[in-house]
């Protein structure tokens, strides 16, 4: 689980989150919903200790440093090494932790072979999100964290997505944000809300009685 303990978080003088407590529970998808801006990749980036925060983020009662090789985030836009092959890519953002056969074949999962030799510099949307769901198989992490990760992925990818994450959650903690109700109402156990400067977790038989996008309209309604 990730568990946010007390956690606040301000820009200057605009407070993106009061002090909150919430448990993203173990071996499970939360789906973490709310309107553009309201601070979710904010989230991310704090639970990712890249940003400054005031109280504290667990994971299974352990600050981040203790299980940082544990973690993967999956960002909207997808950094990585553009005058890289993805192949090479692949290989730098293992670690050495995969032989060279292994990355390859889970590569070429997502990728045609000639689309994993190219540069990632010539890339569509797509294709990048892609190279980064086969270093999350590769990496195998057990907390992991995806921003929009449905954007730029087809019907059929994204089908298959859902049947990975739902294979993935045995063993890892995932997180996800999006807009694409969905492909979200597929994959979502737990579901929880990003107001104005709050997280409220929507309790589960109003998500048995209403759809992604109803729940989102009342939650938000005042935001």
């Amino acid at each position: 689980m990730i568990e946010l303990i007390d956690f606040q978080k301000q820009y200057k003088h605009n407070t993106i989150y009061e002090p909150t407590n919430t448990v993203f529970p173990g071996n499970s998808i939360s789906f973490l919903m709310g309107k553009n801006g309201c601070g979710k990749t904010t989230l991310m980036k704090c639970i990712g200790m890249l940003e400054n925060y005031g109280g504290s983020i667990l994971f299974d009662k352990q600050p981040l440093p203790a299980v940082r090789n544990q973690c993967m985030i999956i960002w909207d836009d997808t950094p990585c090494c553009q005058n890289l092959s993805g192949f090479q890519n692949l290989m730098l953002l293992s670690e050495d932790k995969c032989s060279k056969k292994e990355v390859r074949q889970t590569g070429e999962h997502y990728l045609k072979h000639s689309v994993l030799n190219r540069k990632v510099k010539t890339y569509s949307y797509g294709q990048r999100k892609k190279l980064m769901l086969a270093l999350a198989d590769l990496l195998k992490p057990k907390y992991l964290l995806m921003d929009e990760i449905s954007n730029g992925l087809d019907a059929d990818m994204m089908d298959e997505l859902a049947a990975h994450l739902n294979s993935m959650k045995q063993h890892c903690t995932i997180i996800l944000t999006g807009h694409q109700f969905g492909f979200y109402e597929k994959v979502a156990e737990h579901v929880f809300v990003k107001g104005k400067t709050t997280v409220t977790e929507v309790p589960p038989e109003e998500c048995a009685a209403g759809s992604l996008e109803e729940i989102y309209h009342a939650y938000t309604a005042q935001t």
